[in-house]
């Protein structure tokens, strides 16, 4: 065969190919306009080892008793602090004045109270 035809062997091949993903994505489009809705993608199969527990199976255990928690109050308004601040209470789950949260005691949540320190009091550990 002479390169010529070869490449055009070649162009043919992914001149298909390209259309067909082109009428596929033409057509996800086009449906998602009719419709309104986003285009739905392809759901991750599940995996073989999660399949659901039998019936007779113990449920899944509980947290042990001596993980170590806080609970955390919130004493004063976010409102006026810088927006790291603001993200260290929302990332707490403190939202409003007297409210308080349990929180595991790791390093991380340590951190987050100790930046907004002045806005939250430790109320037990």
């Amino acid at each position: 065969m002479s390169d010529e035809t070869k490449k055009d062997k070649l162009t043919d091949k992914t001149e298909k190919v390209k259309t067909v993903d082109v009428d596929a994505l033409l057509t996800e489009v086009t449906g998602a306009i009719a419709t309104g809705r986003p285009a739905k993608k392809a759901a991750p199969k599940p995996a073989a080892s999660a399949a659901p527990a039998p019936r007779g199976a113990a449920p899944a255990p509980a947290p042990a008793k001596d993980a170590r928690t806080v609970r955390i109050r919130q004493v004063k308004s976010g409102i006026c602090a810088p927006v790291d601040q603001k993200q260290s209470l929302q990332g707490l789950g403190l939202r409003r004045i007297r409210q308080e949260v349990v929180r595991p005691d790791t390093p991380g949540v340590r951190g987050l109270i100790h930046k907004v320190r002045h806005l939250v009091e430790v109320v037990g550990e």
